[in-house]
């Protein structure tokens, strides 16, 4: 013990006995051999999360978005090269056999174009389609929607519905918001159910968004203040 100038007791910490358990109390805290072996313990690889454990898809610090009832276009594969690197493509490449990719060459010919043309035009043509409501956060109701002022070019209305491909990339979706709502791609972060859709190479399946709309409608694609 030691006293102060005002006469107070100081404790000191060696005053105190060193805490101790004798073997009976510890016995308890020795984890079981077996403790780890259970299923929530060992990590499933799969093409789909090649890095289980790290909340990452293989490189990229995306969620697996392997959940088991998505169906296999929903279902977002990273696209792994032999040496280990890892594309921002989701989408699978064209990678076609000897004989495809002559077949291929000869169709191209016989068109008159080249190999591996693709023509202008709406490439989500013929796809599933499905309606998103569009609400935007970051402005008010005479910033943005489908009513346009012919004079001034400027967009107001607020919320507005639009018809879209499931198999829509977000970059793609940016631009139906721009043509319809008058919102530019460069304000527009996007949510959906609270995700952030972040990747403009992901399609509106990878973010579940054609999964979700099925069974609830009225959830709106959010643009996002923060």
């Amino acid at each position: 013990m030691a006293t102060s100038s005002q006469g107070h007791t100081i404790a000191s910490i060696t005053d105190t006995p060193v805490a101790t358990w004798d073997e009976s109390e510890l016995s308890g805290l020795i984890l079981e051999e077996d403790a780890l072996n259970g299923p929530s313990y060992q990590p499933k690889f799969s093409k789909y999360n090649p890095t289980p454990g790290t909340g990452r898809t293989g490189m990229f610090y995306v969620p697996p978005n392997n959940y088991p009832f998505y169906s296999e276009e929903e279902r977002y594969t990273p696209s792994i090269q032999p040496d280990g690197g890892q594309l921002s493509e989701w989408m699978g490449m064209y990678n076609p056999t000897k004989d495809q990719a002559e077949a291929d060459r000869a169709a191209a010919f016989k068109r008159g174009v080249p190999h591996g043309f693709v023509e202008a035009g709406d490439k989500y043509k013929g796809m599933p389609t499905m309606q998103l409501w569009v609400v935007s956060d970051l402005h008010s109701a005479e910033e943005y929607g489908v009513d346009v002022d012919t004079s001034t070019g400027r967009h107001r209305g607020g919320p507005f519905c639009i018809t879209v491909s499931s198999k829509m990339r977000i970059e793609d979706l940016r631009v139906i918001i721009r043509d319809v709502g008058g919102i530019i791609p460069a304000l527009q972060r996007l949510s959906f159910a609270g995700k952030h859709m972040e990747d403009s190479q992901r399609t509106l399946e990878h973010y579940g968004v054609a999964y979700w709309n099925k069974r609830f409608p009225d959830w709106p694609i959010k643009v996002r203040r923060f």
